[in-house]
C-alpha cells in the first residue's frame, strides 16, 4: 500500500511503480491486492530528525497549527520557523517531527547548509538518495537525473524533509519531494528566505518568539533541577530577564545552577551583573546570549577555560576525543560536558552543543591567547589528527600509491585501529565533515603542508563513498596547497585524483586542466609509479571521447610502471593494459581490445593478493570483445563466467550490468528466453541496489 492507507470498508489500488501485465483489485478482493509487474523494492523508513529534548515547552499553538494543517492529499508544502540562532528552532523541528511520526509514512530525511563546506542542493539530493535505498554505484552520475530520480523516489511517500542553515531559496526548492502530505520544515536564521513565498513552493513563513515568562520559568527549572521557588526571587528574575526568552541562554544558566547548586542564584545573578558591561549583541541588543556565554566562562576553571578556548578554535565540528591531551587537560572535559557548552556524540567524538558557543570559544580564544600560542596550538591538533588519519588511511587501503611519507608520520606511534579495515572505515565516514573542514580551514590559513597531506590522505574515503562534492574540494585545494609548498609530487598526486570527481560531476574541462597540470608536473619527477598513475588517470579521462588518445596514455602508463622498482607496479602495469583494452573496445578494435583484457587478466590472477573485482570486471569487456569480433560461443562463455564471478564476489551492480549485457547478447542470437531470464536477474539487482535502471529494464521485460 502507498502512504495513503484506506479505511475501514474501503477499497484502493495501490500499485507501485510502472506496471507491465494483469492487476486486479476490487471490492470482492476487499483484502487482498495482487500486482504482476515491478515494484519499488521495500525499504526501511528514513529516520535522520534527532528527538527533541526532554523539557520542550511553550510551543504548543505551532505544533497545533502544523498538525491542523497536514493533508495527505495536498501538494507538499513549506514551512520557514524564521527567528535568531538559539531561540528553539531546531528543538521545533524535531518536537513536529516526534509527534507526527505515524503521519510521515516515508519516513524523514534532513540537511544542514554550511557556508564554505555544503553550499549545493546537489549534495544534500546524493545522500537523501543514499538514504532512500540507491546504491553508491547506482546513483546517476548527471545531477539533473539525480535531481529526477529524488522526485521519482520520493512520489508516492508521506516524507518529512528538514533543511537547516540554508539561505538562498534554490537550497529549499530543489529538496521539495515529490509526495503528496508531504512537508519540508526549514530553518531559516535571515530575511534570505522571503522569495519561496512567492513562487511555485507557496512556503508559510512563522517566526518564532522568545518564551514567555512561565515556560521560561519551567525550562530554567528543569536545567538547573532545583526548586525555584527556594531561590532569591528576584535574582531568578534578573536571570530570566537577562536570557530573554531565549532558550540556548536559559539551558545555559540552567547548567550553571545545576553545577553550583542551591541557593546560588542571587551569586550567579550578581555576577551577570558584573559581567554586562563587556558584551557584544547578538541580535536583539535586549537579547544578549553572549553574557550567559561569558558568565558561564568565567566561571570555569583554569585547566577548562583552556580547553574550551583550544576546541573553539578547531575547524572541526567534531573533536576525536583522543587529541585531547594534545592540548589541555582531559580531566577539565567533565567540566565543560556539565557546564553545557560541549557533549560527547558517543564516547570518542566531542562538539560545543551550539555553533554560537563555538564561536564564543573562537572569540575568547583570539582575546586571550598570542597569536604564536594559538598557531602552536592548532598545529599540534592537526598533527595529532594526521596521525589519525594516517593509520586509518593505511587500514583502508594497504599498500598503495601515497605521496604522503606513512613510515614517517606514523613512526612511534599507537595505531587506533590495530589495523582493522572496517573500524577505519567506520571512522572515516564519521569524519567526513571533518575532514572536509579541515583541508579547507588548513588552505585558508596557509598551513599548506597540512593541507594537501589531509587531501591525500582524505581519498580513502571518497574511493569508497563517492562523496564527489567534497572530494572535488579537498582534491583542488590540496593540489593548490602542494603547489604552494613546492611539492610537486603532492601537486601531481591530487591533480590526478581531483579529475575523477570533477569528471563525475559534469566540471570535464577543468578535469582536462588538471590532469594536464599532473602531467606536466610527473614528467620531471624520478617516480614512474606516481606518473603511471597519472597517465592512467589520463586515459580513463579520455575513453569515452578520444578513445585512440586514452589508448595512447595508457601505452604511457605502462611504459612507466615497467620503468618501476616499487612492487606495486606489477599491479600498475596490469591495469594500464586492461583500461586500454577497453579504450580499444571503444574505438570498436575488438581483437586488440580482445588481446589487451585476456593478458590483464592473466596478471592480475597471477598477483601474490589476486585482484579478484578487477578479474571480474575484465571479463565482462573481454566478453563485450568477443562479442563485437564475432566469436558468440566465446562471447557467451565469457560473460556467463564474468557473472559467476561477480555474483560470488557481491559486486552486484557490476553483476547486473553484466547480465544486462549478456541479455543483449543472446537477444542478438534470437535466444529470447534465456534473455529474458538475465534481464529479470538484472532488474531484481538494480532494483535490490536502488538503481533507476530498475525501471528501464522493467519496462523492456514488459514488452
Amino acid at each position: 500500500m502507498n502512504a495513503d492507507t484506506p479505511g475501514p470498508r474501503h477499497t484502493r489500488s495501490s500499485v507501485g511503480g510502472d506496471v507491465h501485465g494483469v492487476t486486479f483489485q476490487g471490492e470482492r478482493f476487499r483484502d487482498v491486492s495482487v500486482s504482476l509487474g515491478h515494484r519499488e523494492p521495500e525499504r526501511e523508513r528514513p529516520m535522520q530528525v534527532k528527538s527533541p529534548p526532554h523539557d520542550f515547552v511553550n510551543r504548543e499553538s505551532l505544533l497545533d497549527w502544523i498538525s491542523g494543517s497536514l493533508d495527505s492529499a495536498s501538494a507538499p508544502r513549506v514551512v520557514v520557523w524564521e527567528g535568531p540562532r538559539g531561540i528553539g528552532k531546531t528543538t521545533l523541528i524535531r518536537k513536529v517531527a516526534e509527534a507526527q511520526r505515524e503521519y510521515f509514512t516515508g519516513g524523514q530525511l534532513s540537511f544542514e547548509y554550511r557556508r564554505g563546506h555544503y553550499e549545493d542542493h546537489d549534495q544534500a539530493i546524493t545522500g537523501f538518495l543514499r538514504t532512500l535505498g540507491v546504491d553508491t554505484a547506482a546513483i546517476p552520475g548527471d545531477p539533473a537525473l539525480r535531481a529526477k530520480e529524488y522526485l521519482t523516489r520520493t512520489r508516492g511517500h508521506r516524507l518529512l524533509v528538514v533543511v537547516e542553515g540554508a539561505w538562498e531559496p534554490a537550497q529549499v526548492r530543489a529538496l521539495v519531494p515529490g509526495g503528496d502530505g508531504s512537508l519540508v520544515l526549514v530553518s531559516g536564521d535571515g530575511p534570505d528566505l522571503g522569495e519561496l513565498q512567492e513562487d511555485s513552493t507557496g512556503a508559510q513563513s512563522r517566526p518564532l518568539v522568545p518564551l514567555s515568562a512561565e515556560p521560561a520559568r519551567g525550562l530554567l527549572e528543569s536545567r538547573a533541577s532545583i526548586d525555584l521557588t527556594r531561590e532569591d526571587p528576584a535574582a531568578v528574575g534578573q536571570l530570566l530577564e537577562v536570557c530573554a526568552g531565549l532558550p540556548l541562554a536559559i539551558v545555559l544558566v540552567g547548567g550553571r545552577l545545576y553545577r553550583s547548586g542551591p541557593g546560588t542564584a542571587a551569586d550567579l545573578a550578581a555576577e551577570v551583573r558584573r559581567t554586562r558591561s563587556t558584551l557584544r549583541a547578538i541580535g536583539d541588543p535586549r537579547r544578549n546570549l553572549d553574557v550567559i556565554f561569558q558568565t558561564s566562562y568565567q566561571a570555569l576553571s583554569p585547566g577548562a577555560a583552556c580547553l574550551y578556548r583550544a576546541l573553539g578554535e578547531w575547524p572541526g565540528a567534531l573533536l576525536d576525543h583522543d587529541l585531547l591531551p594534545v592540548v589541555g587537560d582531559t580531566a577539565a572535559l567533565d567540566e565543560l560536558v556539565t557546564a553545557n557548552v560541549v557533549e560527547e556524540t558517543d564516547g570518542s567524538a566531542l562538539r560545543f552543543r551550539h555553533d554560537l558557543i563555538r564561536t564564543h570559544a573562537r572569540d575568547r580564544a583570539e582575546a586571550e591567547d598570542s597569536p604564536e600560542e594559538r598557531h602552536r596550538r592548532l598545529v599540534a591538533l592537526l598533527d595529532g589528527y594526521l596521525v589519525r588519519i594516517g593509520f586509518a588511511e593505511r587500514a583502508a587501503r594497504g599498500e598503495r600509491l601515497r605521496t604522503v611519507d606513512l613510515d614517517a608520520l606514523l613512526d612511534g606511534e599507537t595505531d587506533p585501529f590495530r589495523g582493522d579495515t572496517e573500524h577505519a572505515r567506520a571512522w572515516l565516514l564519521r569524519e567526513r565533515p571533518t575532514l572536509l573542514a579541515t583541508v579547507v580551514d588548513s588552505a585558508e590559513r596557509g598551513l599548506h603542508g597540512h593541507a594537501h597531506r589531509l587531501a591525500e590522505l582524505a581519498t580513502a574515503l571518497y574511493l569508497d563513498h563517492r562523496f564527489v562534492h567534497d572530494w572535488a574540494v579537498t582534491a583542488t585545494l590540496g593540489a593548490d596547497s602542494a603547489r604552494l609548498a613546492g611539492d610537486a609530487a603532492a601537486e601531481a598526486r591530487l591533480s590526478s585524483l581531483a579529475s575523477r570527481p570533477l569528471t563525475d560531476l559534469g566540471r570535464l574541462a577543468e578535469a582536462g586542466e588538471r590532469l594536464d597540470r599532473a602531467v606536466e608536473l610527473a614528467a620531471g619527477l624520478e617516480h614512474p609509479l606516481l606518473r603511471a598513475s597519472v597517465w592512467e588517470f589520463r586515459g580513463r579521462h579520455l575513453t569515452a571521447a578520444d578513445p585512440d588518445a586514452a589508448v595512447a596514455a595508457f601505452d604511457r602508463c605502462v611504459e612507466a610502471n615497467r620503468a618501476s622498482d616499487d612492487p606495486n607496479s606489477v599491479r600498475g602495469e596490469a591495469l594500464g593494459v586492461l583500461y586500454r583494452g577497453n579504450a580499444h573496445l571503444a574505438a570498436g578494435r575488438a581483437e586488440a581490445a580482445a588481446a589487451d583484457i585476456g593478458d590483464a587478466i592473466e596478471r592480475l590472477t597471477a598477483l601474490d593478493e589476486p585482484d579478484h573485482r578487477m578479474v571480474a570486471r575484465g571479463l565482462v569487456w573481454l566478453g563485450s570483445a568477443h562479442a563485437a569480433a564475432g566469436r558468440p560461443q566465446e562471447a557467451t562463455d565469457t560473460l556467463l563466467a564474468a557473472v559467476r564471478r561477480l555474483r560470488s564476489g557481491g559486486w552486484h551492480y557490476y553483476e547486473a550490468e553484466a547480465r544486462e549485457l549478456l541479455a543483449d547478447h543472446y537477444e542478438r542470437l534470437g535466444a529470447a528466453g534465456e534473455a529474458r531470464t538475465h534481464l529479470e536477474e538484472a532488474e531484481r539487482h538494480f532494483r535490490a541496489l536502488g538503481s533507476p535502471r530498475a525501471r528501464e529494464l522493467a519496462d523492456r521485460l514488459g514488452e
